[in-house]
């Protein structure tokens, strides 16, 4: 009987932490904001093209402003600032008209 009321504590504990472990965990991703999962971040990653090994070229859109930026293992340095899209949306990038 000593045995059964020892585990019958012993559970209601773990449920207490782990209750308190999924209270904490919910309040966290309701209440603070994460760093990856940022709904309506002012930035947008529009396309990414590599380069070579470790260098890459992004463009970007902050607020109404594109901007093409240089990315290596040491630097990231603007290329250039647009105010307006920079390609035409209903013609295939791929194609050399399209350029």
């Amino acid at each position: 009987m000593e045995m059964f009321v020892g585990l019958l504590k012993m559970g209601g504990a773990l449920f207490v932490v782990l209750g308190a472990i999924a209270t904490t965990a919910y309040l966290a991703k309701r209440f603070v904001p994460s760093r990856f999962g940022l709904k309506h971040s002012p930035i947008q990653i529009l396309a990414t093209s590599y380069l070579g090994a470790k260098k890459e070229i992004a463009l970007i859109e902050v607020g109404n402003v594109f901007l093409l930026i240089g990315i290596t293992p040491n630097q990231i340095s603007l290329l250039t600032q647009m105010e307006k899209f920079p390609f035409d949306p209903q013609k295939k990038l791929h194609t050399p008209e399209a350029l």
